[in-house]
């Protein structure tokens, strides 16, 4: 019997005309034990995510922790967009199942995240590394709660 995974990433990033998009990712579930650990491996993925994508971050959460930006502070760059969204494609690491997750506001202006001549990630970029660390250390496969592997990022044309 596979145990249920209760915990929670959710992330949400507004564009440069006001508009907000959220995502999530399944994560531990916090305790008072790993709480503190936790909150660090939430945090590395939150400025990783700020790091490929141009939105204002609007809130993220994660079990008992929510930090949320109000007034909203529309991002500088009109390329700041909702629609603009890298995919995250993950990989449950015992059972193989593929996973997708959209990530709004895109920081498709830094041409050295990409593969040279496609929409695809270039997983050797510092920026992508950095963020892979941080992915895989806190992301759990829907409904198994295993570790995942991110395998591909691409930007949704």
């Amino acid at each position: 019997m596979a145990t249920e995974n209760q915990g929670r990433y959710r992330h949400s990033l507004g564009d440069f005309d006001s508009q907000k998009r959220q995502f999530s990712f399944d994560t531990v579930v916090i305790t008072a034990a790993n709480h503190d650990a936790q909150k660090t491996e939430h945090d590395n993925l939150v400025a990783a995510i700020a790091d490929v994508t141009l939105g204002t971050l609007d809130f993220e959460e994660f079990v008992g922790d929510r930090e949320q930006i109000r007034p909203f502070i529309k991002p500088a760059l009109s390329e700041a967009q909702v629609n603009i969204e890298w995919v995250f494609t993950y990989v449950d690491d015992v059972t193989g199942s593929k996973f997708n997750v959209r990530v709004p506001t895109a920081d498709i202006t830094d041409v050295t995240l990409f593969a040279a001549g496609s929409n695809l990630w270039d997983p050797t970029d510092a920026k992508w590394v950095t963020l892979v660390a941080a992915f895989e250390l806190h992301i759990l496969a829907p409904n198994t709660g295993n570790a995942v592997t991110l395998s591909q990022v691409a930007y949704l044309q």
